[in-house]
């Protein structure tokens, strides 16, 4: 959900959103909304019993389905679910920043051609 989301609004807030800043705050801020939905969907999806990626693995996002209180849990696996998602978000950030200098670079040969 949030690779779809960079993969959109990441090149959009670069190129239409004039200050660099302002772009990226957007993005960290759609960001933010996109990566709760996700977060959600996942957690509701590993109590509902749901597969891994492709339904292949005998667990889900977090381990084996849970049967009860207390949830047990891979404290790896969290931390992996994490480090993933602020690298899309390193990725997504960088994507603004990029095509917000291309759209700049290319305005600047344009006025001085």
């Amino acid at each position: 959900m949030n690779i779809i989301f960079t993969i959109i609004a990441a090149p959009l807030l670069g190129w239409y959103v004039g200050k660099r800043l302002i772009a990226v705050s957007l993005y960290i801020s759609g960001m933010a909304v996109v990566f709760s939905f996700q977060t959600l969907a996942v957690l509701i999806g590993w109590l509902g019993g749901e597969r891994g990626f492709g339904g292949a693995s005998d667990h889900g996002a977090f381990g084996p389905t849970p049967t009860g209180l207390p949830l047990h849990f891979e404290d790896a696996e969290v931390w992996s679910y994490g480090a993933l998602n602020l690298l899309i978000t390193a990725v997504g950030v960088g994507l603004v920043v990029l095509v917000g200098w291309l759209r700049a670079r290319r305005q600047r040969t344009a006025v001085a051609a």
